[in-house]
Protein backbone atom coordinates (compact mmCIF):
# COMPACT_ATOMS: atom_id res chain seq x y z
CA UNK A 1 0.00 0.00 0.00
CA UNK A 2 1.16 3.51 -0.69
CA UNK A 3 1.73 6.14 1.94
CA UNK A 4 -1.52 7.88 2.85
CA UNK A 5 -3.70 4.95 1.83
CA UNK A 6 -5.39 2.36 3.99
CA UNK A 7 -7.49 -0.76 3.83
CA UNK A 8 -11.25 -0.25 3.53
CA UNK A 9 -13.58 -3.16 4.33
CA UNK A 10 -16.27 -1.88 1.91
CA UNK A 11 -15.70 -0.03 -1.34
CA UNK A 12 -18.67 1.89 -2.69
CA UNK A 13 -19.25 2.84 -6.29
CA UNK A 14 -18.66 6.53 -6.82
CA UNK A 15 -19.36 6.27 -10.57
CA UNK A 16 -23.04 5.54 -10.01
CA UNK A 17 -25.51 8.36 -9.41
CA UNK A 18 -26.45 7.56 -5.83
CA UNK A 19 -30.04 8.80 -6.31
CA UNK A 20 -30.65 6.96 -9.59
CA UNK A 21 -29.27 3.57 -8.59
CA UNK A 22 -32.07 1.01 -8.45
CA UNK A 23 -29.97 -2.15 -8.16
CA UNK A 24 -27.03 -2.78 -5.86
CA UNK A 25 -24.75 -5.65 -6.77
CA UNK A 26 -22.62 -6.80 -3.85
CA UNK A 27 -19.54 -8.80 -4.71
CA UNK A 28 -15.98 -9.57 -3.75
CA UNK A 29 -12.84 -10.38 -5.65
CA UNK A 30 -11.63 -10.07 -9.20
CA UNK A 31 -15.02 -10.65 -10.84
CA UNK A 32 -15.69 -7.01 -9.99
CA UNK A 33 -13.60 -5.93 -12.98
CA UNK A 34 -15.58 -8.10 -15.40
CA UNK A 35 -18.89 -6.81 -14.02
CA UNK A 36 -17.62 -3.21 -14.16
CA UNK A 37 -16.67 -3.62 -17.82
CA UNK A 38 -20.04 -5.20 -18.68
CA UNK A 39 -21.88 -2.39 -16.89
CA UNK A 40 -20.02 0.18 -18.98
CA UNK A 41 -20.76 -1.77 -22.16
CA UNK A 42 -24.47 -1.82 -21.30
CA UNK A 43 -24.43 1.87 -20.31
CA UNK A 44 -25.96 1.09 -16.90
CA UNK A 45 -23.53 3.04 -14.73
CA UNK A 46 -26.27 5.27 -13.29
CA UNK A 47 -28.76 2.53 -12.44
CA UNK A 48 -26.60 -0.35 -11.17
CA UNK A 49 -24.24 0.24 -8.26
CA UNK A 50 -21.39 -2.12 -7.43
CA UNK A 51 -20.42 -2.51 -3.78
CA UNK A 52 -17.31 -4.52 -3.02
CA UNK A 53 -17.04 -6.31 0.29
CA UNK A 54 -13.31 -6.59 0.82
CA UNK A 55 -13.35 -7.81 4.42
CA UNK A 56 -15.32 -10.94 5.07
CA UNK A 57 -14.28 -11.64 8.66
CA UNK A 58 -14.96 -10.03 10.91
CA UNK A 59 -17.93 -9.01 8.83
CA UNK A 60 -18.23 -5.21 8.47
CA UNK A 61 -21.89 -4.77 9.42
CA UNK A 62 -21.69 -1.07 10.21
CA UNK A 63 -19.65 -0.20 7.13
CA UNK A 64 -22.02 -2.16 4.89
CA UNK A 65 -25.03 -0.33 6.29
CA UNK A 66 -23.30 2.98 5.63
CA UNK A 67 -22.45 1.90 2.08
CA UNK A 68 -25.99 0.73 1.30
CA UNK A 69 -27.50 3.92 2.69
CA UNK A 70 -25.47 5.76 0.04
CA UNK A 71 -28.08 4.49 -2.48
CA UNK A 72 -31.41 5.61 -0.94
CA UNK A 73 -33.61 4.67 -3.92
CA UNK A 74 -32.26 1.18 -4.51
CA UNK A 75 -34.91 -1.53 -4.48
CA UNK A 76 -32.94 -4.58 -5.65
CA UNK A 77 -29.99 -6.16 -3.87
CA UNK A 78 -27.99 -9.13 -5.07
CA UNK A 79 -24.88 -11.06 -4.21
CA UNK A 80 -22.82 -12.05 -7.24
CA UNK A 81 -20.01 -14.59 -7.22
CA UNK A 82 -18.31 -16.75 -9.80
CA UNK A 83 -18.06 -19.81 -7.57
CA UNK A 84 -20.93 -22.31 -7.19
CA UNK A 85 -23.64 -21.31 -4.71
CA UNK A 86 -22.51 -23.82 -2.08
CA UNK A 87 -18.91 -22.61 -2.32
CA UNK A 88 -17.24 -19.24 -2.35
CA UNK A 89 -18.47 -16.56 0.03
CA UNK A 90 -22.24 -16.75 -0.43
CA UNK A 91 -22.85 -19.20 2.44
CA UNK A 92 -20.93 -16.83 4.73
CA UNK A 93 -22.32 -13.45 3.62
CA UNK A 94 -25.98 -14.16 2.77
CA UNK A 95 -27.43 -14.04 6.28
CA UNK A 96 -25.13 -11.20 7.28
CA UNK A 97 -26.13 -8.99 4.35
CA UNK A 98 -29.79 -9.88 4.86
CA UNK A 99 -29.57 -8.83 8.50
CA UNK A 100 -28.16 -5.45 7.44
CA UNK A 101 -31.00 -5.00 4.94
CA UNK A 102 -33.53 -5.94 7.62
CA UNK A 103 -32.00 -3.50 10.10
CA UNK A 104 -32.30 -0.81 7.42
CA UNK A 105 -35.98 -1.76 7.06
CA UNK A 106 -35.53 -2.77 3.43
CA UNK A 107 -38.30 -5.24 2.74
CA UNK A 108 -36.41 -7.03 0.00
CA UNK A 109 -34.80 -10.40 -0.41
CA UNK A 110 -31.09 -10.64 -1.14
CA UNK A 111 -30.91 -12.35 -4.51
CA UNK A 112 -28.11 -14.65 -5.64
CA UNK A 113 -26.35 -14.61 -8.99
CA UNK A 114 -23.73 -17.23 -9.66
CA UNK A 115 -23.21 -20.81 -10.60
CA UNK A 116 -25.62 -23.44 -9.28
CA UNK A 117 -24.56 -25.82 -6.52
CA UNK A 118 -21.75 -28.15 -7.50
CA UNK A 119 -19.30 -30.58 -5.97
CA UNK A 120 -16.50 -29.03 -8.00
CA UNK A 121 -15.33 -25.39 -7.99
CA UNK A 122 -15.17 -25.11 -11.80
CA UNK A 123 -16.26 -27.28 -14.73
CA UNK A 124 -12.71 -28.06 -15.85
CA UNK A 125 -13.48 -27.37 -19.51
CA UNK A 126 -12.32 -23.97 -20.69
CA UNK A 127 -15.16 -23.31 -23.14
CA UNK A 128 -17.83 -24.34 -20.63
CA UNK A 129 -16.23 -22.16 -17.95
CA UNK A 130 -16.26 -19.14 -20.29
CA UNK A 131 -19.95 -19.67 -21.14
CA UNK A 132 -20.86 -19.94 -17.45
CA UNK A 133 -18.71 -16.95 -16.54
CA UNK A 134 -20.39 -14.80 -19.18
CA UNK A 135 -23.82 -15.77 -17.83
CA UNK A 136 -22.78 -14.92 -14.28
CA UNK A 137 -21.54 -11.47 -15.31
CA UNK A 138 -24.64 -10.81 -17.42
CA UNK A 139 -26.82 -11.92 -14.50
CA UNK A 140 -25.94 -8.73 -12.66
CA UNK A 141 -27.94 -6.81 -15.25
CA UNK A 142 -30.55 -9.15 -16.67
CA UNK A 143 -32.28 -11.01 -13.88
CA UNK A 144 -32.85 -10.99 -10.16
CA UNK A 145 -32.44 -14.67 -9.44
CA UNK A 146 -29.98 -16.62 -11.50
CA UNK A 147 -28.63 -20.07 -10.87
CA UNK A 148 -26.27 -20.50 -13.77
Amino acid sequence: METGTGFQPILIDHLTDKHRAKRVVLLSGKIYYEVLKERQTRNLTDSVALVRIEELAPFPFKELEEALSFYPNATEYMWLQEEPRNQGTYPHVADRISSVLQRMQKKVKLEYVGRKESSIPAPGIGNLFQIQQKKVVEGAFTCLTAYL
